[in-house]
């Protein structure tokens, strides 16, 4: 459903006259909607129970908007970041209904591991497959497993402070 969006928006009749139809630009513009919830979905729960105060007493100090973001707002969300590219990177490998339209699956250019393991099943090469398949798959489980550590680490920092 996604690519058939993204196709209408971007691809040969754009309304817009913006034609990304079988680029990367076009890919990646695809992966990104399909993926952004994920980071959305990590970092909102931490934007909303952020302390307000004390941006407000950094701000009556002194300290410009640059210093509240760098200083405060940051490194309280940057897990939330990290933890929700993770979870979206590991999303986007195995992606395959978004970029299948938008991407014209260009081997070399817009080809993404998905679309090359159907072209290997086409082709009847299926070690070919099973080969991008499990490399992929050991790929998000590496992602995930040091997600997992992270978070604990985290979690053993905020529970010393």
């Amino acid at each position: 459903m996604a690519s058939l969006v993204l196709l209408a928006l971007y691809g040969p009749n754009s309304p817009f006259d913006v034609h990304l139809a079988a680029t990367q630009t076009g890919v990646v513009l695809a992966l990104t909607f399909v993926t952004l919830p994920f980071v959305v979905r990590q970092v909102q729960p931490v934007l909303m129970e952020l302390d307000t105060s004390v941006e407000e007493a950094a701000a009556v100090l002194g300290a410009g908007n640059r210093v509240i973001w760098s200083k405060i707002v940051l490194p309280a969300l940057l897990p939330a970041i990290l933890s929700g590219a993770g979870l979206a990177f590991t999303r986007a490998i195995g992606e395959f209904g978004s970029v299948v339209l938008i991407g014209g699956n260009i081997p070399g250019k817009t080809q993404v591991a998905s679309q090359y393991i159907q072209q290997q099943i086409e082709v009847d090469e299926p070690v070919n497959a099973a080969a991008i398949s499990v490399a992929l798959l050991v790929i998000a489980f590496v992602v995930l497993f040091l997600l997992r550590v992270v978070a604990k680490v985290q979690i053993r920092r905020e529970g010393s402070e």
